[in-house]
C-alpha cells in the first residue's frame, strides 16, 4: 500500500505468524507468507539479530526476547490498562475467581490483566493471549453492545479471510441480544463457568470488559448471579473510572 515500506511490512508479516502460530521453520514461513525462502531467511536474520526472533533447539524460528520487552513496556504505559488494573483485583477480592480485563481492536481480542485465585484448583490467566472475539466470552461481551451492522461486518471479513468454525449471522446476532438483556456473557461448560462483563460507555461501543470464572466443580448455578452482579458492578465501577459513564448509572 502507499506509504509502506516493503521489507518492513513483510517483517512484520513474519512477526504476526511467528505470534499466531508459534515456532516455525523457514520453509514454513516461506509456505505460509507466499515469499522465497532466501528472503525469509535475510529478514529472520535480520530480526535475529536484534532480538526480535530466536531460533530453537530444533532450527525452528520463534518469538525473542526483544519482543517480551516491548510488551512489558506497552503494558506499563497503557493508561487504560492503568485504569482497569484496581477493578480486576477488586472483583478477584470479591469473588475469590480468577478475573481478567481484554480488550477489543481491529478484530481481536488481547487480555490485558489478570487475577489469579487462590484456589487449588482455578482458572489460569490468559495475559496476552490474542483471539478472534467470536469463540471468545470477552470478545461476545463487548460486541453485543457494538451497532449490529458493524458485528456482521467484522464477521463477514473474517469468514473472507479464511478463518474456521465462525458462527452463522442468525445465531450470533441471537446470542448477543440474549447478552444485552443479562448485561452480561455467561459461559458454562463441564469444566469451566466464566462471565464477562462490559464497561458501559455512553457515548461509543465499548470495547473493554471484565471477566470472573473458575471450575464448574465449585461454581453451582446459584453462584453464577452473585458473580453476575459483581462482574457488571465493577465494570461500572471502571468505566466510571475512566469517565466513560456518569456517577448516576454506577448504581
Amino acid at each position: 500500500m502507499k506509504g509502506q515500506v516493503g521489507t518492513l511490512v513483510k517483517a512484520m508479516d513474519v512477526l504476526d505468524a511467528l505470534g499466531d502460530t508459534g515456532p516455525l521453520g523457514v520453509m514454513e514461513l516461506s509456505r505460509m507468507l507466499k515469499m522465497d525462502k532466501s528472503g525469509v531467511s535475510r529478514l529472520l536474520s535480520t530480526l535475529k539479530s536484534r532480538e526480535y526472533v530466536r531460533v530453537l533447539s530444533d532450527g525452528r524460528h520463534d518469538l525473542g526476547l526483544r519482543l517480551f520487552e516491548l510488551g512489558q513496556i506497552l503494558q506499563a504505559r497503557m493508561p487504560v490498562r492503568q485504569a482497569v488494573i484496581p477493578h480486576v483485583e477488586a472483583l478477584n477480592r470479591d469473588t475469590g475467581e480468577t478475573t481478567s480485563a481484554a480488550h477489543y481492536h481491529l478484530g481481536q481480542v488481547s487480555y490485558l490483566h489478570d487475577s489469579v485465585s487462590n484456589h487449588e484448583i482455578r482458572l489460569g490467566g490468559r495475559v496476552g493471549v490474542r483471539c478472534l472475539p467470536w469463540n471468545d466470552i470477552c470478545g461476545k461481551a463487548i460486541l453485543a453492545f457494538c451497532p449490529e451492522d458493524y458485528v456482521l461486518q467484522c464477521l463477514e471479513f473474517d469468514e473472507k479471510s479464511g478463518h474456521k468454525n465462525l458462527p452463522s449471522p442468525e445465531s450470533l446476532l441471537a446470542e448477543l441480544a440474549g447478552i444485552r438483556k443479562n448485561r452480561c456473557a455467561i459461559e458454562k461448560t463441564q469444566d469451566r463457568c466464566v462471565i464477562a462483563a462490559p464497561l458501559p460507555c455512553k457515548h461509543r461501543p465499548t470495547f473493554i470488559a471484565l471477566m470472573c470464572g473458575g471450575p464448574t466443580s465449585r461454581i453451582k448455578s446459584a453462584d453464577i448471579k452473585r458473580l453476575s452482579e459483581s462482574a457488571i458492578h465493577h465494570a461500572k465501577e471502571a468505566a466510571e473510572s475512566l469517565g466513560w459513564v456518569p456517577a448516576s448509572l454506577k448504581r
